[in-house]
């Protein structure tokens, strides 16, 4: 059988990314398409609006035939080990081709990412008025021609870095975004199609039924009566402020990517008399030219979920293939795959794994839910979860 690769973060699901399912088995002639999803957290460090359990579903009723989950680890990340871990799962499920979005569908990332080794190799990126990725971009543009500016070609340039330095063979789909850009705020009446950013601020305003045209009737429904994590900002600055009350400096500068003193600035800012009083203004009492936004979100997660250093590379080294769901056709790929597949597939976790091997995922779920508000709820997102399995009607 013929797979093709997604990856998402379905933050949430809409009718853009059922047209990108539908179009990546059509462009590829694959017999089913394999998603790999973020997990509860995603890229720049928020909580997933609706859990992953929830996000499966709805990937599976608008065409992907496996889900697989993304870890925490290598889904709150920049996007070069986002990338390359998203890329490694598909490659150890035997996945051969990669669909995704682009605003220049033209270009042959590949190659690029092939020019792009020299550039790496001789670059010495001094000019310290600029950040390392302003730098990059200038020396890429300068050697190859293409602007790299946008935010999906961005990350597509990471897909074909990743699958370069995997030596091993990968096809590339770029495809274009239909109406709606990466980062666009709002839609318009009779629009069907609007990016994931926009939908997030119309519900963060509670404007529900301003999203119904633009996501699946399944989703629009999911979104309004399961639980979500759409009021994560209070709890989630609560209890941050916790720890940086807390914990010692010296604690703080052991969390994963707490460098250049940015533990001092965290822990400083908390403790001021008159300090930022929401999540928020926090980060904007935290930025500076040195530290992004999203560098200190997923700075802010790290320091919540109380990820060490040295847990992250152990966790990273050691990745694994987690099934989130699959219908007929995703079960018996995995049967025809299973052998020959280079990392472990979990289908089920007990409590000793979830301590072991999916110890970072686990903490994240359960801050999921406490962000979410389920604090009491009698299932958690990992221990005793099977894959969900959506058979033929």
């Amino acid at each position: 059988m013929k797979a093709v690769g997604i990856i998402a973060e379905y933050n949430p699901f809409h009718n853009g990314h059922a047209y990108h399912i539908k179009k990546a088995k059509e462009l590829t002639n694959a017999d089913l398409a394999v998603v790999i999803m973020s997990g509860n957290f995603v890229q720049r460090g928020e909580p997933a609006i609706l859990d992953k359990w929830e996000r499966t579903k709805l990937a599976l009723a608008a065409g992907a035939d496996l889900v697989v989950e993304l870890p925490v680890f290598y889904a709150v990340q920049p996007g070069h080990l986002f990338a390359a871990g998203a890329v490694q799962i598909l490659q150890a499920l035997g996945v051969k081709d990669l669909v995704f979005g682009s605003e220049h569908p033209e270009v042959d990332f590949l190659d690029l990412a092939k020019q792009a080794a020299a550039i790496e190799s001789e670059g010495q990126f001094t000019d310290r008025t600029q950040t390392y990725a302003s730098a990059y971009a200038q020396q890429l543009e300068e050697q190859t021609g293409f602007k790299m500016e946008d935010p999906n070609d961005i990350l597509a340039f990471s897909y074909a870095k990743a699958v370069v330095a995997s030596g091993q063979v990968m096809h590339l789909h770029p495809i274009s975004r239909l109406q709606a850009g990466y980062h666009d705020q709002s839609f318009e009446e009779g629009q069907t199609i609007a990016s994931a950013s926009s939908i997030r601020l119309a519900l963060h305003k509670g404007k529900f039924e301003k999203i119904r045209p633009v996501v699946s009737e399944q989703a629009f429904e999911a979104l309004s009566t399961a639980p979500t994590a759409l009021a994560f900002e209070k709890p989630f600055f609560e209890l941050l402020r916790y720890r940086l009350l807390t914990d010692t400096v010296g604690q703080l500068g052991q969390v994963y990517q707490m460098a250049e003193g940015l533990e001092h600035r965290l822990a400083g800012v908390a403790a001021a008399v008159e300090g930022p009083q929401s999540y928020q203004s926090f980060i904007k009492s935290v930025k500076t030219k040195r530290y992004t936004f999203a560098r200190i979100q997923r700075a802010l997660l790290y320091t919540l979920l109380n990820i060490k250093v040295d847990q992250m590379q152990a966790a990273m080294a050691d990745s694994y293939i987690r099934l989130l769901g699959f219908n007929d056709l995703g079960q018996a790929y995995l049967s025809e795959i299973k052998r020959e597949a280079t990392l472990p597939i979990i289908s089920r976790v007990d409590m000793s794994l979830a301590k072991a091997n999916l110890r970072l995922d686990y903490k994240a779920g359960q801050i999921w839910q406490v962000l979410a508000g389920q604090t009491h709820a009698k299932q958690g997102q990992d221990v005793g979860r099977k894959p969900i399995y959506q058979g033929q009607e």
